[in-house]
């Protein structure tokens, strides 16, 4: 059995964007994110949900998602913060997507993967659909997961 994160409170931490650049699309803005993320930190958060339940992780791209992450890991590191807990949401709706974004997010330094339940899909929709949606991820990944349900 994998140990589950350690006790203590983890929060949802925004993504940050920089204003758009000329072509209109937002840039991930790193150096506010870490920022963020030590005051967290430093004032009593256990641990870190990036890309988890605050909505963006749906416009963020898998290239975005390794960098976020591991910039955040980095950070935390040079902190003196090596095994602060960083938990990383997943937010798609297929088994082979949310797979690669836990492989992304156990590279770029995440400890446990959050991943969303399918909310599209008729026959993942009861509870035997949803324990096989989760046993067919947890099967695969690469970290332990979490269970998010909105």
């Amino acid at each position: 059995m994998v140990a589950p994160p350690p006790d203590g409170i983890y929060v949802p931490v925004p993504t940050f964007f920089s204003k758009p650049v000329p072509e209109g699309i937002p840039a991930l803005d790193l150096a506010t994110q870490a920022k963020h993320a030590l005051h967290l930190a430093s004032n009593g958060i256990r641990g870190l949900v990036l890309l988890g339940s605050t909505g963006e992780a749906i416009a963020v791209a898998n290239s975005e998602r390794k960098t976020l992450l591991a910039h955040i890991r980095q950070e935390m590191d040079k902190a003196g913060r090596k095994d602060y807990p960083i938990i990383a949401g997943t937010a798609t709706q297929g088994i082979e997507d949310t797979i690669t974004q836990l492989q992304i997010s156990k590279d770029a330094g995440a400890q446990w993967g959050l991943v969303l339940a399918p909310g599209f899909f008729a026959t993942c929709l009861t509870q035997e659909g949803l324990k096989n949606w989760y046993l067919a991820i947890a099967n695969r990944s690469p970290l332990p997961i979490l269970m998010f349900a909105r």
